[in-house]
């Protein structure tokens, strides 16, 4: 397999790569979030001496935190990612290319990669997190890529 695909930039895109790829590392955030802030609003309904405003003021910023974390660094770092990208998928490896930036990534360090609808998110072990626009791919480069992640057992939908 070989499939190259050269992306013009696009604002809207890019912000919305950034956030896809920030959104998994921010999850634990809201599940703890939320959980905080259903207790503080139980202790709060419940006039539960402990303060149900200690764990529901935590709790909330915990919830709304990473939807503002996101949104900031997306409007942040636009300007800085939205170049010329070229993106190569081959039987060994992932990468992408721009005038400032090249990265890229063997498929045996390839953890998952999940399909978001609009977004390939290709996480690998660490930090490391590649953004697919796999909807501007030909038809016939989407299935191909498809049934190369599905055979890997690495695609999975979010």
């Amino acid at each position: 397999m070989h499939i190259t695909l050269t992306v013009q930039p696009d604002s809207g895109r890019t912000r919305r790569s950034l956030r896809a790829r920030m959104r998994g590392g921010l999850r634990s955030w809201n599940l703890i979030g939320g959980g905080l802030s259903a207790a503080g609003l139980g202790a709060l309904l419940l006039g539960a001496p402990v303060g149900g405003g200690v764990m529901l003021t935590p709790g909330v910023v915990m919830l709304v935190g990473p939807w503002l974390l996101t949104r900031a660094a997306a409007n942040a770092r636009t300007g800085v990612f939205v170049e010329i990208a070229t993106y190569e998928l081959t039987d060994d490896a992932v990468r992408v290319r721009t005038p400032s930036l090249r990265a890229g990534y063997k498929w045996s360090t390839v953890e998952r990669v999940e399909d978001n609808g609009e977004f390939w998110v290709v996480v690998t072990g660490g930090t490391g997190v590649l953004v697919l626009p796999w909807t501007l791919l030909p038809a016939v480069d989407v299935a191909q890529a498809r049934d190369f992640l599905r055979q890997r057992g690495l695609l999975v939908a979010v």
